[in-house]
């Protein structure tokens, strides 16, 4: 018999070497540069005027921006439970 069987027949964790911490740091990173685009995004929609296709450019943006925002929170609320 060889070893490689063996070791078939038993599952192995890994082991992460990334800290929870250091995930939920990173996502509200990217979540505080989505606000600031977003800000940027309704200031460029005010100053813009009535170019249509320049106005639909920004809602497009502040939509994303609002996705990645909103989208952001689950993963910090679950790797906050899974941290306690």
């Amino acid at each position: 018999m060889s070893s490689c069987r063996e070791s078939r027949t038993r599952k192995i964790k890994k082991q992460s070497n990334i800290e929870l911490k250091s995930i939920i740091t990173f996502v509200k990173f990217i979540q505080s540069i989505s606000f600031g685009m977003l800000g940027i995004s309704i200031l460029g929609l005010i100053l813009v005027g009535k170019d249509p296709a320049a106005q639909v450019l920004y809602v497009m943006v502040i939509i994303v921006n609002l996705v990645l925002i909103f989208g952001g929170m689950v993963p910090i609320r679950y790797l906050n439970n899974k941290s306690k």
